[in-house]
């Protein structure tokens, strides 16, 4: 050592001071106390924002059949989901001999489950349109999957199907 200068076989090292590199690991430790705190809640943000989207491609999907068809009256019942489930069926059938302008109004694949689960995100039909009920919130509706486990072939309509709602 020379001059406060490390040499090894007469070349020169550099390298960071112990000191140096405890500051370092306190700045890194500082930035993460104050960001990983933050990072909690993202999660659960970005599936409120798609529920909420999801709600209102579903509203959209009423107004237009609504608009092109006839307007669907159905009662709110909020013992089961029965009604979301007819309107759902109605929103994406389309009659071969005599297709509805704009049928399907919604993807034809989606099979939604019914949940009651006050940890679930669900969508009730309240007489006019689809609202959002939050977890930790009491309802029947239609279980908001994250993980499109609800998605698979297309539903195979009866032959004499009847839309709802008229």
């Amino acid at each position: 050592m020379l001059n406060g200068k490390c040499f090894i076989d007469g070349n020169e090292i550099r390298a960071f001071s112990i000191v140096e590199l405890i500051i370092v690991v306190a700045i890194l430790g500082i930035v993460t106390s104050i960001a990983v705190p933050q990072l909690g809640g993202v999660l659960s943000n970005s599936k409120e924002v798609l529920v909420k989207d999801f709600s209102e491609n579903l509203n959209k999907a009423v107004k237009k059949h609504s608009q092109l068809n006839y307007d669907i009256k159905i009662s709110s019942d909020n013992s089961m989901a029965g009604e979301e489930m007819s309107i759902i069926r109605t929103l994406q059938w389309r009659d071969v001999a005599d297709p509805a302008p704009g049928a399907p109004f919604l993807r034809p694949d989606w099979h939604p489950v019914v949940s009651s689960a006050s940890s679930d995100f669900r969508l009730q039909w309240n007489g006019n349109q689809f609202v959002v009920i939050w977890p930790g919130e009491v309802g029947v509706g239609l279980w908001v999957k994250f993980d499109g486990s609800d998605y698979g072939v297309n539903y195979k309509f009866p032959k004499k199907y009847v839309s709802a709602g008229r």
